[in-house]
């Protein structure tokens, strides 16, 4: 079994599809959302270092998208996502495509109305 840590080096490699499908599989392979969200983050920050700022993004949406999953307050959930989510802004600004950075400045607009709003 290849560790995440041998998928990275794949990545660096230029053998980015096995180093996903092991990523994948890691993330499967995980019950909990924190462990999850900690993964998401993790693997964000390693596309970030490998200057894949299109691919650590949609890592950071997906880390937003299950801290709002949590069985948490709706405050509480909000804030977390809202980092990743910021963060994700962050790496679509520096790539090519102005959807993805409009999608997220909304994402992060409805959270930031739901932490006001409390």
């Amino acid at each position: 079994m290849v560790t995440v840590a041998e998928a990275f080096d794949l990545a660096r490699s230029g053998n980015r599809e096995a180093a996903a499908d092991v990523l994948k599989q890691e993330f499967l392979r995980l019950q909990s959302t924190d462990q999850k969200v900690e993964l998401c983050e993790w693997i964000g920050n390693c596309f970030e270092s490998l200057n894949d700022f299109e691919q650590a993004a949609d890592w950071y949406e997906m880390a937003g998208a299950l801290s709002l999953s949590e069985r948490g307050s709706p405050l509480t959930n909000a804030l977390m996502a809202l980092k990743h989510y910021e963060r994700a802004l962050t790496c679509h600004e520096r790539g090519d495509d102005a959807e993805p950075v409009a999608e997220c400045l909304r994402i992060i607009r409805d959270l930031r109305h739901v932490y006001s709003a409390s």
